[in-house]
């Protein structure tokens, strides 16, 4: 019998990898379309992925410039800094001495607010936000007409001007132009990483970083100095006193890294570990050639002499940490368009024997022949540029762009071997690959689905398997590994990493291709992107609570329930004036005045220890509604001033009393389908209650009353999808209330659905769909619920699985609907064999619930 225990237990545990790998990683489950089969649209690609910038901006501009309606302006406290040393790195006699010019309004404030997320996480990188600005830029300056053509030119003038505004709003200069201070970075990883939640609903601390002439921190500011020459020339004819304006603020930044000692950033004042700039050089000598190629002022070039490093571009790959070949690139323009003596002079000036063949484009042309053959990183055997796991995409599309830029400038502007080499390895990156996988969220059916990015997710944690919630379009994630493969998980921020810099090199990638391959049927989407329905229950204004209850009685009959919950919300819009309320009923009581004896105390608040001054307060009881039912009280907690929704904060309290009348909790209004446990040490346990309401500012925003009282719903103008539609099979199962009669129906329909997950979807009718790719399908029981929700939550995944395994081993007890539902072997019975039997479903080992034991 232990033997056979044994092996049921590693079948569990092999059955829940399974469910979860079957789930999310199409290595294992085939894909529904063969990605293979469908044509590269390189047009298609580069409108796609200027919108992930859209999903990353940050800031109080982001309803007015963004092009998604589920983004809305965030962080708006980054313009309103507070002037000391807590908040920002600078001394207090800097703040003094300087206060007009960084608070030139009076407010008080120092205003940083604006430019773009890094990645998945929030934070303001200094070191990929500059590079992403500039690499954006360049990308537009060299292929600015496949922008035109694809009508993407005015999205990416938005998406610059933001950046770059926002790389001058950062710049504090005194009233002669030279600069003061230059902010850097905006946010800590360290602080930011702890929490998983949509950007407009964070709280946190976010200090601002700044460069001065104390700390000059050359990389920083030569970098930012080049998105802003840049820039200068993208906007140069199109709106000239923007792009002076740019140009003034470039040559300010190069003018402070120049009369100021160089010097490397320092990595631990601000990005720690998470960026650690290696060198400045290249940054240096980068700005300088853009500034050079603008003016033409010899002076840029013997910047560049005593820093240049011609040998480097062939050794690495151009990325914010190397800008080397990115360096080569523009040299290689000045030299063949400008100023052809540029490589004797440096000879001279670096000591080289004037008869060493040196030659710019030569040097890029060496480098991409070494990524064509794997003399740098190695070849897959699919034949893809592979450099480093850790965001290869990112690599593999900055050394396609180099590529197309040196046939344009050497080839006549025609593409050759080295195009022809990006264009293959776009088409790989575009789904040609093994697993028939575009490595470009929402290119098609097939893409990868689960970006690393709190934003998109919707989520409450990077663990969660759940769909998420908006497609985040265009966003270039880490890519394969060096064997092809991938792992298209949210929680894999290896893999599916999404950041500012992963997409940037990618955009001009895809324009040049699109210069050199476009054909009349490589089409834009139109009206793009899809409307999210972002108001109603389903779309963006829905407060629930998650919650587990522990029954606590005496056997005097007296006694409590504990209660574990946490506060949930799928809106964009913070609140911090929300309030939860626990109904209760004393119809047992001997005696009604005993009412003064109940109490709600608090047992535990994670606000309060991990977010202070954040507090949640527990008062009551109240009585309800006497009219309505003069035995319902409840006990309130409000955290005003808080966004305690998806803050992931548990709050953990009883009420009750332990003596002096009877206790029983299976009459309350709000005890009812909740999850039970045996301790209050069950994390992850929890799961939605409507009959624990929400309340804002004293409104009901979620949740049930004891009279049936719902929000307020808002009904929405029009709902569209906001995913790639997949025609699936749907099968309705309706049973009517007056006869034994089942009709079961199929139809092929379009949805928006994971094409590998099995999901169930319920009502609280007679009538239930199911929806699979694999046409899974699970019976429904007589009152309408469905085997395998075990968390009532409407679908049947991997929690379901997990809840049932804790439930089977005692660790948690189920309210009886969902032991009906975990009842998958149908012998009335839960246990080991139930849990089984749901984890065979989700990897697809059986077709339907409930099964044999």
């Amino acid at each position: 019998m232990i033997r056979k225990q044994h092996r049921k237990k590693r079948l569990i545990s092999l059955l829940i990898s399974g469910a979860m790998l079957a789930g999310i990683c199409s290595s294992i489950a085939p894909s529904v379309v063969s990605a293979a089969d469908e044509e590269a649209n390189f047009a298609r690609a580069l409108q796609y992925s200027i919108y992930f910038y859209d999903g990353n901006m940050c800031g109080t501009g982001v309803s007015e410039n963004d092009r998604y309606n589920w983004r809305g302006d965030c962080h708006t406290y980054d313009a309103q800094v507070e002037m000391n040393s807590t908040a920002t790195n600078l001394s207090e006699s800097f703040l003094t001495q300087y206060k007009d010019i960084l608070d030139p309004d009076g407010d008080g404030y120092i205003d940083v607010s604006g430019g773009f997320h890094d990645a998945g996480d929030h934070v303001k990188f200094g070191m990929p936000e500059n590079y992403s600005a500039a690499t954006l830029g360049w990308g537009y300056y060299e292929f600015r007409d496949s922008y035109a053509k694809t009508e993407q030119d005015d999205h990416i003038e938005t998406i610059l001007r933001y950046f770059n505004d926002y790389l001058m709003k950062c710049t504090f200069r005194d009233k002669n132009g030279d600069v003061i201070a230059h902010c850097y970075q905006v946010g800590d990883g360290d602080i930011d990483h702890a929490y998983w939640n949509a950007p407009e609903l964070d709280g946190m601390a976010r200090p601002a970083f700044f460069l001065t002439e104390e700390k000059p921190q050359t990389d920083y500011v030569a970098s930012a100095a080049a998105s802003l020459a840049i820039n200068y020339l993208n906007f140069k004819d199109t709106d000239p006193e923007y792009a002076e304006k740019s140009l003034d603020y470039a040559l300010a930044l190069f003018n402070f890294a120049e009369t100021h000692e160089k010097q490397l950033s320092d990595n631990a004042d601000g990005p720690k570990s998470y960026y650690v700039s290696s060198k400045w050089e290249d940054d240096y000598c980068w700005a300088a050639a853009w500034l050079y190629k603008i003016t033409g002022d010899h002076h840029y070039l013997e910047e560049i002499f005593p820093y240049y490093d011609y040998y480097a571009a062939p050794c690495y790959v151009y990325c914010w940490n190397d800008m080397w070949g990115g360096v080569q690139c523009i040299l290689g323009e000045i030299t063949s368009e400008q100023y052809p003596n540029f490589i004797d002079e440096y000879k001279e000036a670096a000591g080289k024997s004037p008869y060493e063949e040196m030659d710019c484009w030569g040097s890029v042309a060496e480098a991409i022949n070494k990524y064509m053959t794997g003399g740098v990183g190695t070849i897959t055997p699919a034949g893809y540029f592979w450099l480093n796991t850790w965001g290869s995409a990112r690599y593999n599309t900055a050394a396609q762009l180099m590529a197309l830029v040196y046939d344009k400038y050497n080839n006549n502007g025609q593409p050759s071997k080295f195009s022809e080499w990006a264009k293959g390895q776009m088409e790989y990156i575009l789904g040609d690959n093994p697993l028939n996988r575009p490595y470009v969220v929402g290119y098609n059916e097939n893409a990868a689905k689960f970006p690393h990015h709190r934003a998109s997710s919707g989520l409450t944690k990077c663990e969660d398997t759940d769909e998420q919630r908006y497609v985040l379009y265009g966003a270039l994630v880490g890519g394969p590994d060096a064997q092809d493969q991938h792992n298209d998980v949210t929680a894999d921020w290896i893999y599916n990493e999404v950041t500012i810099d992963y997409n940037a090199a990618f955009v001009g990638a895809c324009a040049g291709l699109y210069e050199y391959y476009g054909t009349d049927s490589m089409e834009i989407t139109p009206d793009f992107p899809p409307k999210e329905d972002t108001s109603g229950d389903s779309g963006g204004n829905d407060f629930w609570v998650d919650a587990y209850a522990v029954d606590d009685i005496q056997t005097s009959g007296a006694g409590v329930t504990k209660l574990a919950i946490q506060m949930r919300t799928n809106s964009t819009t913070p609140k911090e004036d929300l309030s939860m309320r626990y109904y209760f009923n004393i119809e047992e009581f001997n005696d009604k005045s005993n009412i003064s004896l109940v109490t709600g105390s608090e047992l535990y608040d994670q606000a309060s220890v991990e977010a202070a001054p954040a507090d949640g307060i527990i008062s009551g009881p109240y009585q309800y509604d006497a009219s309505f039912d003069p035995n319902i009280y409840y006990v309130e907690v409000k955290w005003d001033g808080y966004k305690i929704a998806n803050s992931n904060k548990k709050y953990q309290f009883t009420v009750g009393f332990y003596y002096g009348d009877t206790w029983d909790p299976t009459n309350d209004w709000s005890y009812q389908g909740i999850t039970k446990c045996k301790d209050t040490y069950q994390d992850g346990s929890e799961t939605r209650t409507d009959y624990i309401c929400v309340y804002s500012d004293g409104v009901l925003v979620g949740g049930i009353e004891p009279n049936g009282t719902k929000p307020e719903e808002t009904t929405p103008s029009e709902t569209t999808t906001t995913t790639q539609s997949v025609t699936t099979t749907t099968t309705t199962v309706t049973t009517t209330g007056s006869s034994n009669e089942t009709t079961i129906s199929q139809t092929e329909t379009s949805l928006s659905q994971q094409t590998e997950n099995s999901t169930i979807s319920s009502e609280n009718t007679t009538e239930a769909t199911v929806k699979s790719t694999e046409n899974s399908t699970a019976e429904p029981v007589p009152d309408g619920a469905l085997y395998g929700d075990v968390n009532l939550d409407g679908r049947v995944d991997i929690t379901d699985a997990v809840l049932l395994n804790k439930a089977a081993a005692g660790a948690v007890k189920l309210s009886e609907k969902a032991s009906i539902n975990a009842d998958c072997t149908a012998n009335g019975e839960l246990g080991t064999d139930d849990a089984i039997a749901l984890l065979k479903f989700l990897v697809h080992l059986i077709n339907s619930l409930p099964s044999a034991s």
